[in-house]
C-alpha cells in the first residue's frame, strides 16, 4: 500500500470511529430506585438557608428548558418567597422587561426582544413574562416580582436607562456623555479597537465620579433605586469594554456576571435569588477550562448556592446560524443518568444530589463520569455527527446539587416580526 493511501485509510477510519461514537449510546445501567426522584417540580427541596438557586440549560434553544425556568421560578415564588428572576441576558435590556412586568407599556413579545439575544425571542419566554406581570397585578409593590439580567455584552439599553435617569436632574451631563459614549453601540460592539475601548473605560470612570457627586440630586428626584441601577448601567458599559479587551473573554465575562449576582444580593430585599443560564455558567465546577459563574458563587456562598443542571437523551433545538437565522438540529446522547428514564413513569425526572438518603446505586451514578449534552446557541449541522462537539464530561455530584433529566426535548417557538 502506498504511503498516501495508507494515510487516507487511517484518516477514514478515524472519522468513522468518531461518527460511530457520536451516534452510539451507552448500555443501560441496572435499574436505580426511582423513588429517589420526582416528576413534580412544585416540590423542589430548596432549603431556607439557600440564597441563590441556579438553573442551567443544556441548550438555549429548547422549549422544555424555557418552560422549566418558569416552573422552577414559580415554585421558588410559592415555596421560598423568591421575588427575583435573573437571566443570562443584558443588564440594561432586562430592565425594560422589569418595567413591563411592573405595569409598563408594550407587550411581552416586545419586552423579551430587549433581553439582548435572539434565543430569548420565544413564545415560552413571553408566556413567563406575561405570568409575572399578571402576578404583580395581584400583590403589593413590596411583594412584586422583578426580572433582571446579569450579562455584560451590550451597550445601547444600558446607555438608555442611564441617561433617562440623569436627564431628570442634570440633562447637560446626560447630553455631554451621550456624545462621549456615542461610538459604543450594539451594532459596532465587536469592531471597536483597543484604543477606543481603553478610552471608553477612562470616560466611564470619569463619568461615575461625576455621578457620585450628584447622587443626592438624583436620589431626591428619582429615588435611591433608580440611581443605583443607573450607576450599575454605567458600570456595565465599563465591564463590557473590559471583556472585549480581555485575553480570556469567557472567564472575564463570568467574573462580571458573578459580580452582578453579588450586586443583586446587596441591593435586593433579602429573599432568595433565582438565576438562569447555560449549564456551563451555572455548574459549580468549570467544564471549559476557566472559572465559571457557578464556581465563583459556590466558593463564596458554599451550600447557600444550589445549582440545578439539565440533560436530555434526545435533543431537538433551534440552532442559530452565522446569518442569525435558525435551523432545527437533532442530537442524541445517553448516559447512566438519563438511561434511568427507562424506569420512570414520565419522560422526565428531578433528582436531588444533596439528599443524604440516596442509595449506593445512585451514589455510584452521581460520582462517576457522565457525558452530558452541552449545546450553546448554535451547532453547524455537520458537527452533530461528532459527539465531542455537543457533549461534555462531568461528575454530576461535583458539578450540580441536582439535575432535571428529560427523555426528549423539542425546539422553542420562535417569535418573528419583532
Amino acid at each position: 500500500m502506498k504511503l498516501k493511501s495508507f494515510f487516507k485509510v487511517c484518516l477514514s477510519t478515524s472519522i468513522c470511529l468518531t461518527l460511530l461514537a457520536g451516534c452510539g449510546n451507552s448500555a443501560p445501567l441496572a435499574e436505580a430506585d426511582m423513588s429517589y426522584t420526582q416528576a413534580d417540580i412544585g416540590t423542589l427541596p430548596i432549603s431556607s438557608d439557600v440564597q441563590v438557586v441556579g438553573l442551567g440549560e443544556a441548550s438555549h434553544g429548547v422549549a422544555q428548558y424555557h418552560q422549566m425556568k418558569a416552573d422552577v421560578f414559580k415554585t421558588l415564588v410559592e415555596n421560598n418567597g423568591c421575588h427575583t428572576f435573573i437571566i443570562e441576558g443584558d443588564f440594561g435590556g432586562a430592565l425594560k422587561v422589569d418595567q413591563y412586568i411592573n405595569g409598563g407599556n408594550g407587550t411581552a413579545k416586545e419586552a423579551v426582544a430587549e433581553i439582548g439575544f435572539s434565543i430569548y425571542r420565544t413564545q415560552e419566554m413571553a408566556d413567563l413574562i406575561d405570568w409575572m406581570r399578571s402576578y404583580n397585578e395581584t400583590v403589593s409593590q413590596e411583594d412584586a416580582l422583578h426580572f433582571y439580567g446579569m450579562d455584560v455584552q451590550r451597550f445601547d439599553n444600558n446607555k438608555e436607562y442611564l441617561f433617562s435617569v440623569i436627564d431628570e436632574t442634570h440633562p447637560e451631563l446626560s447630553t455631554e456623555y451621550a456624545e462621549v459614549f456615542s461610538k459604543l453601540t450594539d451594532e459596532n460592539r465587536n469592531s471597536l479597537d483597543e484604543t477606543t475601548l481603553n478610552r471608553a473605560k477612562e470616560n466611564v470612570s470619569e463619568f461615575m465620579l461625576k455621578l457620585d457627586a450628584v447622587e443626592n440630586d438624583i436620589v431626591g428626584s428619582s429615588g435611591q433605586s433608580a440611581f443605583d441601577f443607573a450607576k450599575e448601567c454605567a458600570n456595565t458599559i465599563y465591564e463590557y469594554c473590559e471583556v472585549q479587551l480581555s485575553d480570556n473573554y469567557n472567564a472575564t465575562r463570568d467574573r462580571y456576571m458573578y459580580e452582578k449576582i453579588e450586586w443583586f444580593l446587596q441591593h435586593g430585599d433579602g429573599s432568595v435569588l433565582f438565576i438562569n443560564g447555560h449549564n456551563g455558567h451555572i455548574g459549580k465546577t468549570s467544564v471549559a477550562g476557566y472559572t465559571c459563574l457557578g464556581e465563583l458563587l459556590s466558593k463564596e456562598l458554599g451550600s447557600s448556592y444550589y445549582s440545578i443542571g439539565t440533560d436530555a437523551q434526545k435533543t431537538q433545538f433551534n440552532s442559530q446560524k452565522d446569518d442569525g437565522d435558525f435551523e432545527v438540529i437533532e442530537v442524541n446522547n445517553a448516559n447512566d443518568l438519563n438511561n434511568q428514564l427507562a424506569h420512570a413513569d414520565s419522560g422526565q425526572f428531578f433528582i436531588d444530589f444533596t439528599s443524604p438518603a440516596l442509595d449506593e446505586k445512585w451514589k455510584q451514578i452521581l460520582n462517576s463520569e457522565q457525558t452530558i449534552t452541552t449545546l450553546n446557541v448554535g451547532l453547524p449541522s455537520m458537527m452533530k455527527m461528532v459527539k465531542s462537539a455537543y457533549t461534555t464530561t462531568v461528575i454530576p455530584q461535583d458539578t450540580f446539587d441536582g439535575m432535571i433529566v428529560f427523555q426528549a426535548v423539542t425546539p422553542t417557538t420562535l417569535l418573528t416580526h419583532l
